[in-house]
C-alpha cells in the first residue's frame, strides 16, 4: 500500500512540475512585475498568479505579489484596449472581466462588437431563409426524383445552417443583455 502512494505521489508530482507555469530559473529571477505584466497583456485574472507559486515553491522560492500585481494591471492596459474589445464582441465571445470594471472603451467596443456580430448574423439569416425558399418551390416544381433528392439534400443542409445561426443570434442575445 505504501509503495502505490508513493508511486501516485511521485506520478503527481511529476504532472505537476510539467505544468509549472515557470521555470527555476524565472521563479529565482524573481522579476514578479515582468511576469505580472506578461499576464496581464494576455488578460490573465489574478488568481493566475497561484499557479506562479505553487511552481515557484517547489524551488523554495516566495513571489512578491505587490509587484506581480503592480505588473499585472500595467499588462491589463496593453490588453484591454477597445480593438480587443470589439474583437471579442465581433467574434461572440465573453468579454474578459479583468478588463470590465477598470477599461471602459473595453466595455463600450465589446459591445459594439457584438451588435456587429448580431447584425451580420441577422443578414447571413434573412440570406439563408431566402435560399431555403427557393429551394422549397424549386423541390415543388420539378418532377425528376433524382434532382428533388439533390435539392432535398441541399435544404437540409440550409436547415441546418439557419438553426445554426439562430442560435448564434440567441448566444449574442444572451451576451447583450447581460450589459443592459
Amino acid at each position: 500500500m505504501t509503495t502505490i502512494r508513493l508511486a501516485a505521489l511521485g506520478i503527481l508530482a511529476i504532472i505537476l512540475n510539467g505544468c509549472a507555469t515557470l521555470s527555476e530559473t524565472e521563479c529565482a529571477s524573481g522579476n514578479w512585475y515582468q511576469i505580472g505584466y506578461q499576464d496581464g497583456k494576455f488578460g490573465r485574472d489574478s488568481d493566475y498568479v497561484l499557479n506562479h507559486e505553487s511552481a515557484c515553491i517547489e524551488y523554495g522560492v516566495r513571489i512578491d505579489r505587490n509587484q506581480y500585481e503592480q505588473g499585472r494591471q500595467k499588462g491589463l492596459e496593453v490588453y484591454c484596449t477597445p480593438h480587443n474589445g470589439f474583437q471579442h464582441g465581433v467574434n461572440g465571445n465573453y468579454s474578459n472581466q479583468n478588463c470590465v470594471a477598470g477599461f471602459p472603451e473595453y466595455s463600450g467596443s465589446y459591445k459594439d462588437g457584438l451588435f456587429s456580430r448580431h447584425e451580420n448574423l441577422q443578414v447571413q439569416l434573412d440570406e439563408l431563409m431566402r435560399e431555403h425558399e427557393i429551394l422549397r418551390q424549386a423541390i415543388r416544381r420539378i418532377e425528376d426524383e433524382k434532382e428533388k433528392e439533390r435539392l432535398s439534400l441541399e435544404l437540409d443542409d440550409i436547415d441546418k445552417q439557419i438553426q445554426n445561426t439562430k442560435n448564434q443570434i440567441s448566444r449574442v442575445n444572451y451576451l447583450l443583455d447581460m450589459y443592459r
